[in-house]
């Protein structure tokens, strides 16, 4: 077991030490994600227990410092099950930074259009803005793309939305 783990180390650090060239000022990234995967939450109240949930989004910007990036995206989240269906559309800013290599963190702020319909009723529309955060590791399988899990976390003071999970996306840097 701790042969294993150890061996999942190395090659994290491995590919971590290919990528430093990657996050150094004037690099261009582009960041296409997938959340969702059933793992996290969308709805406190209204999500029933058989609820799929899938996130697409796309993000790209530059790096304007050695391990310090600006990005902008647009998204969309798709929810339902047997009682609703929840869709919305998101764009959003968002600054990472890059510690330790290759671990990130980042902050974001955007807006979300969203359109909710309980089943036998019309859609109801809602608009707000929310704050984000998330932590991830972006993984180098070659020198100019790489693997990004993440943990991420989203709220809004307008209507209480929370939402957060893990999502998966790849980064392309030229």
């Amino acid at each position: 077991m701790t042969k294993k783990v150890l061996l999942t180390f190395l090659v994290i650090w491995l590919f971590s030490n290919t990528g430093s060239a990657q996050i150094l000022k004037n690099t261009w990234i582009i960041n296409p994600q997938l959340s969702g995967f059933n793992l996290g939450s969308t709805h406190t109240e209204d999500t029933g227990k058989e609820t799929f949930d899938l996130g697409l989004k796309v993000e790209a910007g530059n790096f304007i410092a050695n391990n310090l990036a600006i990005l902008v995206g647009i998204g969309g989240d798709f929810a339902w099950n047997k009682e609703y269906k929840d869709n919305s559309i998101d764009i959003v800013g968002s600054i990472r930074y890059y510690t330790l290599t290759t671990l990130f963190l980042g902050v974001n702020a955007g807006y979300t259009h969203a359109w909710y319909k309980p089943k036998g009723s019309d859609s109801q529309c809602r608009d707000y803005l929310y704050i984000g955060a998330e932590l991830g590791y972006a993984i180098f399988v070659s020198q100019n793309i790489s693997l990004d899990p993440a943990v991420y976390w989203k709220h809004s003071f307008t209507d209480k939305f929370n939402q957060y999970g893990i999502k998966m996306g790849f980064s392309v840097y030229f």
